[in-house]
């Protein structure tokens, strides 16, 4: 009885270890990268930058931050958005390379998780510090792939 059950046990390894590589769903990629930042990643992100701040002039100082569940709800779409969003600059011929490209990707997607993990906290001073997280997980991927793009990933006309 042991040697039938060691021999099953050694035939279902060696089978597992001859199966095919898994392969991934069939992605059809259509929106550029360009549409990506105009549609989805570039609204997401003011969603997040927008949530909180301070505006100090001579006669007042204008202060606002989410108050209500629907507003915290609005800052957290945006900032999974840029997560998930994140995922889609990685699949396919979005990527330009598959190692800066990549980990400032997984610069923008940590820094997204930062974001919500914050927004979930309903962390006021959080949201707002990690704004500039985000900005930077964005701006020095701009900065090294859209250099010279005057349009800096507005989708074209």
């Amino acid at each position: 009885m042991r040697s039938g059950t060691l021999n099953l046990l050694v035939g279902a390894v060696l089978f597992a270890g001859c199966a095919p590589e898994p392969t991934g769903p069939p992605f059809r990629p259509t929106a550029t990268v360009q549409e990506l930042m105009a549609h989805m990643i570039d609204p997401a992100a003011d969603l997040v930058w927008d949530a909180v701040g301070t505006v100090i002039t001579a006669d007042s100082v204008d202060h606002w931050e989410p108050q209500t569940d629907e507003e915290w709800a609005v800052v957290r779409n945006g900032a999974v958005t840029l997560v998930e969003s994140a995922n889609l600059l990685m699949i396919g011929d979005r990527a330009r390379d598959q190692d800066t490209w990549m980990r400032m990707t997984q610069g923008m997607i940590d820094s997204g998780q930062r974001m919500l993990e914050a927004v979930d906290a309903r962390d006021v001073e959080a949201v707002f510090a990690l704004g500039a997280d985000v900005y930077d997980a964005c701006d020095s991927c701009h900065n090294l792939y859209w250099v010279g793009d005057t349009d800096r990933g507005r989708a074209p006309d």
